[in-house]
């Protein structure tokens, strides 16, 4: 499963207090963040979202989960979406504005041929 390993200053209610919705659009793709979702007891929260490219939609979520360190950026499984460059773009796209926002770092990521700053 693609995902963005985050360390340092980060949480879930950090991150839902620098969370603004987006849209990116890159020659046919477009990305674009609409809602911030938390668990009632804040252990997880969504970003749902919806990737167009080559005019095909997908719509899902993101899950941001905790970590000792951080936090995990990743496909929440019940969404499931096909795992596109589109998809893997998007998981990248939350993960450095949180990096922006929060002064966190970038800790590892299995996602190849995407650079994550």
């Amino acid at each position: 499963m693609p995902h963005v390993i985050l360390a340092g200053d980060v949480s879930i209610e950090r991150a839902r207090s620098v969370f603004e919705p987006f849209l990116t659009r890159d020659g046919d793709r477009i990305i674009k963040a609409e809602r911030f979702y938390v668990e009632r007891d804040g252990r997880a929260a969504l970003v749902e979202m919806v990737v167009v490219d080559r005019g095909f939609t997908q719509k899902f979520f993101i899950q941001l989960a905790p970590r000792r360190d951080g936090l995990t950026v990743r496909l929440e499984p019940l969404t499931d979406p096909e795992k596109t460059p589109a998809v893997n773009r998007a998981i990248i796209e939350v993960a450095q504005r949180l990096v922006r926002a929060t002064g966190c770092e970038v800790a590892g990521t299995n996602i190849e041929n995407e650079r994550v700053r």
